[in-house]
């Protein structure tokens, strides 16, 4: 058997589009059928938007766009705000097992010593197994990353379009969720967007605002398309509505819209075509892909099957740097952390699978599958969702092809033939080993507001923490549909190392760091404390002095005999504590090595625009061709006949590139980040992961799903 399977619903190339009562226009697939059909959704049951107390509490309506399988009925919904028990305790689950393990550290510190330290060392080897491979694939990641940097994608896409006529007929939607982002950034986003061999002729972008922001939005929008259309095949904007039933303010609900009206935008041309050959790309209002992400995302897509196409994600690696240098400490350290994860996330996807993360990439015929139908709207971690979504989305289609009619069924013999052991992963995320360029929160206000400013973004992201009981539904709900001994093991191990790798990011790596608080606090602080009443400082005074040797000297010779009369398990804990493992050496490594690339331009090298620049000044955030017919746009030119450089806007480098440093000046960058790294870490990692997570999970057992969405401002 092989490792795809393909399962046997089938979608037609033919779509429609049809009125959603007051909503956009609805996308709807047609399944067994030539021509397409006209479907009005049926109204979707109310949904909780807290789960205080009980599965069972307050209501709201929510809509939700498309039917899915016509043929089946309407799509499937799995959502934690569902009225029903089970969704209630995967949605408590997270928060159940956080506090749980805070309160198992802080009892056992108190009243059972041994238990402490054995829970204090499991937790530190789980986190040191993880930080390790982190380390490890992160310096793959980053080696990969100027490994693809230096491909002419461009080029090869050409090779594979004079080889093969029908792969110019593609078409990308660039999505761009914004709420009161500065109007300078966007441009700069849009002019970079337009720096794409194929913007002007297959590139078609929607600026997806809030209509929340009001006339002052409109009046944004407007200009910004009047100075950037010419740079697109199309570009338009659309308003989210607020206060709309059952969602969640945030990028997931105005991502949803933007998408709806994409598709009633693009209807007309949509029809007919190749659903896997239009790539739905999401990012930031801040992201600067690499002016060759397009050419390598189509490049890529086409050269792999259509039944592989339609389940991939594609992620470039998201450096947080454009600011970098102007940022406080601990905000860079928690910048260098966010890139070793991502960049081993992508490089190892051995041991977990690598997760959607702010700006990716699918085709039309995943977003538009009827178990996926866009992106939900009552979520906030829109990215590590939607990855979720999709995952059970090829396992529930699988599961339902699974069971099929053998023989025409009959009162005695229901003839049903069920194989569950086709119901296999499905879902990729293939990384794009092309920089794609965000800005680090930044308040114009000073260093403690730029500190706050980061904090409140990471009370956001440590929301994504719900994600953890999303997939414990999802997995609870497809066993019990298919009974879980039938399941395959390969499928419940994919599971459920998605679950291990949310658990070990927000909560077993957040316990460790408690539990190292409250060794200090409760074993380590009295001691040094009773040490000092005792005299120990004027007794080691005197004994160097005694000695003859130099303080330091001294110093160290203690405190070397201090280590070798440790413990395995207690130097493991000091080494923990103190930051001094080889492990953050491997990181300084791997973010030097990014940080460096990126600032002398190596990324950008062989598009022949490789200039020295000054330092960027940030800006502020306020509160197709005759081949097949399928997508072919413009008639008499391949997707990319503007040629190599494509775009007018290609005599310039990105702003933050200074050019190629001294040898001096990388020492003194490598030190830099180091010591970012090894005496800022754990106090970034306090106040950007230990607290915002556990605020996260106390909204969730007093208010489930319903967060509130927080908006951090970037630099100024």
């Amino acid at each position: 058997m092989s490792a795809r399977i393909t399962a046997p619903r089938r979608r037609n190339n033919a779509i429609s589009i049809s009125p959603d009562g007051d909503h956009a226009s609805q996308f709807h697939h047609v399944y067994h059928s030539s021509t397409p059909g006209r479907v009005t959704p049926p109204s979707a049951p109310a949904t909780p938007r807290s789960t205080l107390g009980s599965p069972l509490s307050t209501h709201a309506t929510v809509r939700r766009s498309g039917t899915g399988d016509l043929a089946a009925g309407p799509r499937r919904r799995v959502s934690l705000s569902d009225v029903e028990v089970l969704p209630w305790f995967c949605c408590m689950t997270p928060a159940l097992s956080l506090f749980g393990l805070y309160t198992t550290i802080l009892v056992s510190a108190l009243f059972c010593t041994w238990m402490f330290d054995l829970v204090t060392a499991v937790l530190t080897f789980i986190v040191m197994l993880w930080i390790s491979n982190l380390a490890i694939a992160s310096m793959v990641g980053a080696y990969n990353l100027r490994q693809g940097s230096m491909v002419d994608w461009q080029d090869l896409l050409e090779q594979l379009q004079n080889e093969d006529p029908t792969a110019n007929d593609v078409l990308h939607i660039v999505l761009l969720p914004n709420y009161k982002e500065n109007e300078k950034m966007l441009k700069e986003t849009l002019e970079n967007l337009g720096r794409s061999p194929m913007a002007r002729s297959r590139t078609r972008i929607i600026l997806a605002m809030e209509a929340r922001e009001g006339p002052a939005g409109r009046e944004k929008a407007e200009r910004l398309i009047a100075a950037t259309q010419h740079l697109f095949a199309d570009i338009f904007a659309t308003y989210h509505p607020e206060n709309l039933p059952g969602e969640v303010v945030g990028k997931s609900s105005n991502t949803q819209w933007a998408y709806r009206e994409a598709l009633r935008q693009y209807g007309p041309i949509l029809l007919g075509c190749d659903l896997s050959r239009v790539f739905v790309t999401v990012g930031d209002a801040d992201t600067l892909w690499h002016p060759q992400y397009l050419s390598a995302l189509t490049y890529l897509a086409l050269t792999m099957p259509p039944e592989d196409r339609a389940w991939t994600i594609w992620q470039p690696p998201i450096l947080l740097m454009r600011n970098l240098f102007t940022v406080p400490a601990m905000t860079r350290a928690s910048s260098h952390a966010t890139l070793i994860f991502e960049l081993a996330g992508l490089a190892n996807q051995y041991f977990f699978p690598a997760f959607a993360y702010s700006a990716y990439s699918m085709t039309l015929a995943l977003a538009s599958h009827p178990e996926v139908d866009g992106w939900d709207v009552d979520v906030i971690a829109e990215d590590h969702h939607m990855f979720c979504k999709c995952y059970f989305a090829a396992l529930w289609e699988l599961a339902h092809a699974a069971i099929t009619p053998a023989k025409p069924p009959s009162d005695k013999d229901p003839g049903i033939k069920v194989e569950m052991d086709r119901v296999l992963p499905q879902l990729e995320v293939q990384p794009i080993y092309l920089p794609a360029v965000s800005y680090l929160v930044e308040s114009s206000d000073g260093y403690w507001s730029s500190c706050y400013a980061r904090f409140q973004q990471a009370r956001r992201h440590s929301q994504g923490i719900v994600e953890l009981g999303y997939v414990l539904l999802q997995y609870a709900r497809l066993t019990r549909f298919t009974g879980f001994f039938k399941l395959p093991s390969r499928t419940h191990i994919g599971i459920l190392t998605i679950a291990v790798k949310m658990h070990t990011l927000h909560i077993i790596t957040t316990s460790q760091v408690v539990a190292l608080i409250t060794s200090a606090i409760f074993r380590i602080a009295p001691q040094v404390i009773r040490w000092l009443f005792a005299g120990g400082l004027g007794l080691l005074l005197s004994q160097a002095s005694v000695s003859g040797v130099p303080l330091l000297t001294f110093l160290q010779s203690q405190l070397s005999d201090g280590w070798s009369h440790l413990s395995v398990v207690q130097q493991a804990l000091t080494a923990a504590v103190s930051n001094i493992s080889f492990v953050v050496l491997l990181y300084s490594i791997s973010a030097w090595f990014v940080v460096s690339d990126l600032v002398e331009g190596r990324y950008y090298k062989h598009l022949g625009i490789f200039l020295p620049r000054t330092e960027m000044t940030p800006v502020a955030e306020g509160d197709e061709s005759s081949g097949g017919g399928a997508c072919n746009e413009d008639e008499g030119g391949s997707a990319d006949s503007a040629g190599g450089t494509g775009s007018p806007l290609d005599d310039g480098t990105p702003s933050f590139v200074v050019g190629t440093q001294t040898v001096w000046q990388r020492i003194v960058l490598f030190l830099h980040i180091f010591s970012d790294t090894s005496m800022i870490g754990y106090p970034s990692l306090v106040t950007f992961a230990v607290i915002p997570t556990a605020l996260a999970g106390w909204s969730l057992l007093r208010r489930g799903t319903q967060f509130d969405y927080i908006v951090a401002v970037k630099p100024e």
